[in-house]
């Protein structure tokens, strides 16, 4: 095995790392898989496994370096090296440059995103290729096929060598284009989104909960009129002093939606129930309704073997582990609808599926990572999901980037990093379900399927 193909593959990693936000260089995937692929077919079989497992650790190591900025080093490190192991299933394309290699590598590319979102602790989906491709053409699929579909594609473009071939598949983005969206317009509700932020960034960002519930309530206070908006939002964290046993903290915040004749959503930690959960409160303006967050993040919300990983780093001691809620909550505002996600839980496909509410709101706390790329990548995931759905979405951060976001994906207003305010927009009521949240899974499991078949197809001619 000569040391350079290695180099190689990671290099290509690495830059193909440059298509996550904040760069957000969309072309960069096709550009960094053409030459891996270039690379593969000239490879042994136990080559092109070593040679992919580079190409997904320059990737990984790039792309997520913000995990490790407040847990040291050890736990970010431990991740991308296993993380890459999934990217080994490009390696089964073959020395022989045919059409059924090109979808050997297609299908191969969605097996590995699927490895990615769902072992071990649930998966880490966060660097999936798929998520890349919001501004670019490819971008008409997410709300056919979805993030699987976005993956097979980039792979194909990237790996089709025939002109015929490249037509046939640009017509079939083209074809994508076209295609009506099967969604109806309800009109608009006023939402008025408050970034209250937080007196300092990093693990210790919520030190003084009743400071970054004070800047959430004096925002609102200063910045809304009774009356002018249909729903205020709170982020996640936005009140951190359990409100179920603090009865003045439940009350200010009762007055407020009283005062300004509008309901309240607010983001906050609760044992409510007994365990500690991660919760959106309703106020309208008493507690109307409750959603507890039901997909935690692994060594954030939870510790997995915390006896294995307190040896890696001094941090899993401070992690208390929360319990997830169980069933999805549908709040309801003038006869609208909206359903909320927490933070981390935007990654999950499976959420994607279930929303038929008129548009979804975001609550989502970045304070931990300070300034980095995790902010921009995570509020790109939201765009992909608005693409996904044919929702509009109500993105609001503690510290940024707070955002209205249009159902094609694009960011229709924002308040930008580390400024309080308060950004007051109209967001489009939909109704219905887009094409992918009718096939749910089923495009991710017929790449797979094809995957096998076009192997033991391979493996009997």
């Amino acid at each position: 095995m000569r040391t350079g193909y290695l180099i190689l593959g990671f290099i290509l990693g690495a830059i193909a790392s440059l298509s996550f936000a904040p760069l957000s260089l969309w072309i960069l995937p096709f550009v960094t898989l053409f030459f891996l692929y270039e690379v593969l077919i000239r490879n042994s079989a136990i080559n092109r496994l070593w040679i992919t497992y580079f190409f997904g650790l320059g990737l990984l190591i790039v792309s997520q370096s913000w995990t490790g900025v407040y847990v040291g080093n050890a736990p970010f490190l431990a991740l991308a090296f296993m993380q890459a192991f999934f990217f080994t299933p490009l390696a089964l394309v073959g020395r022989k440059n045919k059409l059924s290699n090109a979808l050997i590598f297609g299908c191969a590319l969605v097996f590995s995103e699927f490895l990615m979102r769902t072992i071990p602790f649930t998966g880490f989906g966060w660097s999936r290729l798929s998520f890349t491709q919001i501004d670019s053409p490819l971008a008409a699929i997410y709300p056919i096929i979805g993030v699987a579909g976005v993956a097979f594609f980039i792979a194909i473009f990237s790996s089709l060598r025939s002109i015929k071939a490249l037509i046939a598949a640009s017509l079939v983005i083209v074809f994508f284009n076209l295609l009506p969206t099967g969604l109806s317009n309800l009109g608009d509700m006023k939402v008025a989104l408050v970034q209250g932020g937080v007196p300092q960034l990093g693990l210790e960002f919520n030190a003084t909960p009743l400071a970054v519930y004070r800047n959430h309530l004096q925002q609102s206070k200063i910045s809304i009129k009774r009356e002018s908006v249909d729903l205020i939002v709170w982020p996640e964290n936005a009140v951190d002093i359990d409100v179920f046993s603090n009865p003045s903290i439940k009350s200010e915040i009762s007055d407020l939606s009283l005062e300004l004749q509008s309901p309240i959503l607010i983001g906050g930690i609760s044992r409510f129930s007994g365990d500690l959960q991660n919760i959106s409160v309703l106020f309208n303006p008493k507690v109307t309704e409750i959603y507890a967050k039901r997909y935690l993040t692994p060594f954030g919300e939870y510790i997995p073997l915390r006896s294995v990983f307190q040896n890696l780093s001094p941090y899993v001691s401070e992690v208390k582990d929360f319990s997830s809620g169980s069933e999805r909550t549908v709040f309801t505002i003038n006869s609208h609808t909206f359903q909320t996600l927490i933070c981390y839980e935007i990654i999950n496909d499976a959420f994607r599926d279930e929303m038929s509410e008129n548009f979804l709101v975001l609550q989502t706390n970045n304070a931990t990572f300070g300034d980095t790329a995790q902010l921009d990548q995570q509020l790109n995931i939201a765009r992909v999901r608005a693409a996904e759905i044919g929702r509009e979405i109500a993105y609001v951060s503690t510290t940024g980037v707070t955002s209205v976001i249009g159902t094609n994906g694009e960011l229709r207003k924002i308040i930008p990093k580390f400024e309080a305010g308060t950004l007051t927009e109209s967001i489009n009521m939909h109704e219905g379900q887009t094409v992918v949240q009718k096939l749910q899974f089923y495009p991710e499991l017929v790449a797979i399927f094809l995957l096998l078949l076009l192997l033991v197809k391979r493996v009997r001619s």
